[in-house]
């Protein structure tokens, strides 16, 4: 009855190569149904997991938002083989979905949130199917198929709603029955700026607020290899490179933790040579050190925008610092203004080609060098007549001299440089 399956095709040509699955699970669909309806699949796992975000916004945050595109796509490929009658096809990250409860219950997102959002894919599931079976069933056959894809997904809905219940019930439980849990609101009241009596800050969090702090995030987006003793143990690292005495680590979900360090007297320094390397997979970000309580809530929230940029970041780093960070964290905090600034300075040279790339980068330098030909032809090992040339190209590209709006222009040559294409153009320049 599901042979019309073997029909689907996504509307993208690349469709299969946006999957956020184990490789060895899309080539299993790949191999029973073809690539055509794989694709068709991935692709409406991306939509379902864009239409959650969209409707319930509590689980579009980093650390949640990765585990709901999981998520959407294993139910996608799932309910794909189920309704081409595949029924010993399985997907093994369909268990992420049910992972996602011990995450969310200690950040604080309800249950009628997670519940919400399967209620959000099997409404997106069922009118791109149906919209499918319109055009590819012949009339007389329609209603039956109709009526068996309502039966499956809604098969499949119960089950997981069922078990998304239970489980969460589950991990709110060990949550509340933990000491973590004491722990963790007494942190978001200081978080909050709420008072907390310094004595109860000190028994609560085992760590003296009174000192002077630098603040991490530390998280990982690989759902298989990372365990969360790797990151605490990469924030650690990083705080005794920093020269920090005492630590507070607090695992924010199973992939993420917000760490800081003290010491008693003087701010945390950075490592003289350099950060210690974090396991594969594994990001940090810092904010600037600061002192007390104001000081410890500032580099928190820091941190936090050297993640975000981190996010955001087209660049290979591990560590992702504040401090080399300021400025493109406070002009992306509205990412669409930042584009519209980007290309507005830039002109032709917001082009995201690898032409126009390496112009763009070469006018950095060169500007961040106090505009030495030598000194920026050392750096990008070419010759000082090749800089002298690409600087003249970038003053074509852009329309203008590079002296005029010359801070806004190095600051959107910063942004492009950071963030890539989030910000940059997309026709391309010619001549």
């Amino acid at each position: 009855m599901g042979g019309w399956i073997r029909l689907l095709r996504p509307r993208g040509e690349q469709a299969l190569a946006g999957s956020v699955l184990p490789v060895a699970t899309v080539e299993e669909l790949t191999g029973r149904l073809g690539a055509g309806p794989a694709g068709w699949a991935v692709e409406l796992g991306g939509a379902i997991a864009d239409r959650i975000v969209a409707e319930v916004p509590e689980l579009g945050v980093h650390g949640i938002v990765e585990m709901v595109r999981v998520g959407g796509e294993a139910v996608a490929l799932q309910a794909t083989a189920a309704l081409a009658e595949e029924t010993d096809f399985r997907v093994a990250a369909v268990p992420e979905v049910l992972l996602g409860p011990a995450e969310v219950v200690s950040r604080g997102v309800g249950v009628e949130h997670m519940l919400r959002s399967i209620r959000v894919a099997h409404a997106l599931a069922v009118e791109r199917v149906l919209d499918a079976a319109e055009q590819l069933v012949p009339a007389s056959e329609r209603f039956a198929q109709m009526r068996r894809v309502n039966e499956v997904l809604f098969d499949i809905t119960e089950r997981l709603s069922d078990e998304m219940a239970s489980e969460y019930g589950r991990a709110h439980d060990a949550w509340l029955a933990s000491s973590a849990a004491l722990r963790r609101e007494v942190l978001q009241e200081i978080l909050r700026g709420g008072h907390v009596p310094p004595d109860r800050a000190v028994r609560s969090l085992g760590y003296d607020l009174s000192r002077h702090h630098l603040a991490l995030v530390v998280w990982t987006d690989d759902y298989t290899g990372t365990r969360a003793h790797q990151l605490e143990e990469a924030a650690t690292a990083v705080l005794a490179a920093c020269a920090c005495t005492t630590t507070l680590i607090v695992p924010v979900g199973g992939r993420r933790v917000w760490a800081w360090g003290a010491q008693v007297s003087g701010a945390p320094s950075r490592p003289q040579t350099s950060w210690p390397r974090p396991p594969a997979g594994v990001r940090v970000a810092m904010g600037l050190p600061g002192s007390g309580v104001a000081g410890f809530v500032s580099s928190h929230r820091q941190a936090l925008e050297a993640e975000r940029v981190a996010t955001l970041s087209v660049l290979a780093r591990e560590v992702f610092d504040y401090q080399d960070l300021d400025v493109v964290a406070m002009l992306s905090s509205d990412l669409e203004r930042a584009r519209e600034f980007v290309r507005r300075e830039l002109g032709g040279l917001a082009d995201p080609g690898e032409a126009v790339a390496a112009v763009r980068a070469t006018l950095k330098c060169y500007l961040d060098v106090g505009r030495s030909l030598a000194e920026a032809a050392a750096l990008l090992h070419v010759a000082r007549n090749t800089v002298a040339y690409r600087v003249q190209r970038a003053e074509q590209l852009r329309g203008c001299k590079i002296s005029e709006r010359r801070l806004p222009l190095q600051a959107a040559l910063a942004l492009a440089d950071e963030l890539g294409t989030a910000v940059l153009g997309h026709a391309p320049v010619t001549g």
